[in-house]
């Protein structure tokens, strides 16, 4: 970035320097043309003169003869005097140009030589010339014009030459006009010369401010990612101890929803210029964008220590996040500032900024997603490396390319029938072969791309659900919604359009939500259930247990059915305590009017006795693994003839077949 500002300088003063060259080149064309011009007029005035006073008074005869007689001389002193009178002529001299002899010197040169010097002699002889002298008198400067004459124009020869003619002109009387125009060119160029460096302070005035914008954030006046990265080539390039700070405010989209955009702006504000009254005079503050702010620490230590650094900016980042904590007043309302931050050092984390962003994201997450307040970057807890990257890319195109795959689980109700399945997302990677949901599935619910994977798995749940109706199998699908879809305002619009095209009873699709997806936002969560219910699409809790749903929010939230998370179920035979929890959940889903699905059942022993508790539904390899479709129908066939039908106790999978 500097150097491109220093290449536009170069580029501005290299203009200014062509445009005043350009300019100087005109005034010196300028003034020698008026040079030129004025000489000109001396040249008139001086042939005028010698037309109206030489030309009447001396014939051919006198020039060689060389006497000019009393009564023409009188004519022509009187002629001059007239002229001088005038300031016309400061002088008249006449020399015969055959002989160099002296015809005629007004009063005032009555000292002219004899005989005309035999250098301006020859001079003369190649036309007309110019020259100066001083009047040791007065110091009157004249300006002498040598005019060769011609006194037969008529005769054969017309390149005979016969007198030369010195007209002295008043010098002040040409030398004034060319003076005054000198004067205006030199004025003109002056003020051209002021305009040029107007034009090039104001020029360098916008570069100045075109460069502020643009490395400066327009509602806090801290800097922007520009700036940062300006400033890190010059901190991070010695390979002194420096450190990032990532701050992402806590909560901020609930002050900008409740009390509005106006508020959020003020509030952003206010930590600006906390985090910058806050920090040293060689730190950076910048706004990244949003409510994410970053500090740069530069030169933290000497550097002998670099154990040190970390420590240091730990500090640093708590005594920030404090200072954000004091109350801010918007409006009538005081709200409080929390904030999570992650920190990256260098050079321990990286020498370059984008790597040190990229650290200090993931800290700032990882302290997020934890309740930390402040956490150093550990590479131990980064999931955003190249394979990750690679992952995303290649699920982004297998969405499109056809390569995914659903694979069914049934649930098995206590009577032995089975009326629905769950639908499980399955990568048949072309490098890979068949890939499981853990090992794309998590990483897809931190992107966006989990939003375009649910509705794939929607519309290919509905569309094998009317496949299943129309053969005349009336099997349910329950798919999985994760917290990031259940955030999205668009989840019930496209719930909506997948069984509309389908073209499905509502009631045969169900979606299982996370515990943790509810108790995040339990106000939102209840609301987009609300609108989902109201579709007649049934809702289901999944993973019951592991969260931290409250009986009064169980009371109040609008689903159907509580799936038992299998950490209880794995070893209800031999906890007391997890079947204690177990037996409970179902009977508050019994006094609730709420449907208990068990999953992850693995033994006979442990069916039979979830059976013996009142457990709705069971889920699990006992049963069999997700199978494909066609799998799936041959297992269900196999199993409803009146001999054969499941019951709990039997064993119908291998439970060692894993997924």
């Amino acid at each position: 970035m500097r150097g491109s500002w220093l290449t536009q300088w170069r580029i501005l003063i290299a203009v200014g320097v062509l445009v005043a060259g350009a300019g100087l080149l005109g005034l010196v064309s300028l003034q020698r043309e008026v040079h030129t011009r004025a000489l000109n007029s001396a040249r008139f005035s001086a042939e005028l003169i010698n037309e109206l006073v030489v030309g009447r008074n001396i014939t051919t005869d006198i020039l060689s003869t060389g006497v000019l007689d009393a009564g023409r001389r009188a004519d022509m002193d009187a002629d001059v005097a007239k002229l001088r009178e005038n300031h016309h002529i400061a002088g008249l001299v006449v020399w015969a140009l055959q002989t160099g002899h002296l015809i005629y010197a007004d009063r005032g040169h009555p000292g002219a030589p004899a005989t005309m010097p035999a250098a301006e002699l020859a001079r003369s002889r190649q036309g007309v010339a110019f020259s100066t002298s001083d009047d040791e008198d007065d110091g009157d400067a004249t300006l002498n014009v040598f005019l060769p004459v011609d006194a037969d124009p008529d005769a054969a020869d017309d390149h005979a030459i016969d007198a030369v003619v010195e007209v002295m002109l008043p010098g002040d009387t040409i030398s004034s006009a060319i003076t005054r125009s000198v004067r205006l060119l030199d004025a003109g160029a002056a003020l051209a010369a002021l305009a040029g460096v107007v034009l090039l302070w104001r020029a360098r005035i916008r570069m100045r401010r075109r460069e502020h914008a643009e490395r400066h954030d327009a509602l806090t006046g801290l800097g922007n990612r520009t700036l940062l990265a300006h400033r890190a080539d010059q901190v991070l390039a010695p390979g002194r101890p420096s450190a990032l700070l990532l701050f992402d405010l806590d909560e901020f989209k609930e002050i900008n929803d409740t009390l509005g955009h106006r508020a959020g702006d003020e509030l952003l504000v206010t930590v600006a210029e906390r985090l910058a009254g806050a920090t040293r005079d060689g730190d950076l503050v910048v706004r990244l964008g949003g409510d994410e702010f970053a500090v740069l620490l530069a030169d933290l230590g000497t550097g002998d220590s670099p154990e040190d650094t970390p420590e240091s900016a730990s500090d640093t980042a708590h005594r920030l996040r404090q200072v954000l904590r004091e109350p801010v007043t918007i409006g009538l309302i005081s709200v409080e500032t929390e904030a999570s931050v992650g920190i990256a050092v260098s050079p321990g984390h990286g020498a370059e900024i984008d790597t040190l962003l990229r650290c200090a994201d993931v800290a700032m997450y990882h302290a997020k997603n934890n309740g930390l307040g402040v956490t150093l970057y550990d590479p131990a807890t980064d999931t955003r490396d190249e394979q990750r990257l690679t992952v995303l890319t290649e699920l982004r195109h297998a969405i499109t390319a056809g390569q995914l795959r659903l694979h069914y689980q049934p649930k098995c109700r206590r009577d032995g029938t089975v009326d629905q399945v769950e639908a499980l997302v399955r990568w048949q990677h072309p490098g890979r072969g068949l890939l499981g949901p853990f090992a794309f599935v998590p990483l897809a619910e931190h992107t966006s791309l989990i939003k375009p994977l649910t509705a794939w798995v929607l519309g290919e749940a509905t569309r094998q659900c009317a496949a299943w109706r129309a053969a005349g199998r009336m099997l349910g699908v329950a798919v999985n919604i994760s917290p990031r879809n259940l955030v999205d305002p668009d989840l019930p619009g496209v719930v909506r359009a997948a069984v509309a095209a389908a073209a499905i009873p509502a009631a045969m699709l169900e979606l299982e939500i996370t515990e943790t997806a509810i108790t995040t936002d339990p106000e939102h969560a209840a609301g987009t259930l609300e609108r989902l219910r109201a579709l007649g699409i049934g809702v289901s809790i999944d993973d019951f247990g592991a969260g931290y749903t409250s009986l009064a929010q169980l009371g109040t939230m609008p689903v159907d059915t509580l799936k038992i998370d299998q950490l209880f179920v794995a070893d209800l035979l031999t906890n007391p305590a997890h079947e204690a929890v177990v037996r409970n959940i179902i009977q508050l889903c019994r006094e609730l009017g709420l449907r208990t699905v068990a999953e992850g059942v693995e033994t006979p022993g442990t069916w039979a006795r979830l059976d013996e508790l009142g457990c709705d539904e069971i889920q699990g390899y006992v049963l069999t693994p997700p199978l494909p479709p066609e799998q799936l129908i041959a297992w269900l066939d196999e199993r409803t003839d009146a001999d054969s039908r499941i019951r709990p106790g039997s064993r119908v999978a291998d439970p060692a077949v894993r997924d």
